[in-house]
């Protein structure tokens, strides 16, 4: 009998392996927890922890993301008409801001918002108005603009950090 290269030993090792990599590359969403079930792998609907906190690599070394001003303007419309119905701008403008994302790569913004606004229907938005919204976060925060819109390209977003500053 011949005996394959994927003995039974071999599968269980590759199996207990991918569940391994699988499980340690799930993040959940900012200020959530898994509820208690979440143990047997189904999926498990998130309760949100105010108390939570998410620790984000720094980025000093990447160049300043770049946005148009007109990226800014459609920006903010978006966030006006969607995101102001319930947050204040003080939210996301001033010290502490620059305080949580200054140094950030944009990709954690981006994917942060995306993946979890607005509340009642999360990714719901177009690309490129997330997009729009984090250019008019980027304004609101003083970042300088550029000649180039930030894209709905997850290469460049991560080849770029947040460089704002307190007004």
């Amino acid at each position: 009998m011949r005996v394959s290269r994927w003995s039974t030993l071999g599968w269980a090792a590759m199996i207990v392996g991918c569940a391994s990599a699988a499980a340690t590359n799930v993040r959940a969403p900012l200020g959530a927890r898994l509820t208690p079930g979440a143990k047997t792998g189904a999926p498990v609907p998130l309760r949100s922890d105010p108390t939570a906190r998410v620790i984000l690599s720094s980025a000093p070394g990447l160049p300043p993301a770049s946005y148009a001003p007109s990226q800014a303007a459609r920006g903010e419309k978006v966030y006006v008409e969607t995101c102001g119905q319930c947050h204040q701008p003080a939210q996301f403008v001033g010290q502490n801001f620059v305080e949580s994302w200054n140094d950030r790569r944009v990709y954690d913004f981006y994917a942060l918002v995306r993946g979890t606004m607005p509340l009642d229907n999360p990714g719901g938005l177009k690309e490129q108005e997330y997009i729009d919204v984090v250019a008019y976060l980027l304004k609101a925060n003083n970042a300088a603009p550029g000649l180039d819109s930030l894209r709905a390209d997850t290469t460049a977003l991560r080849a770029h950090k947040i460089a704002v500053r307190a007004p």
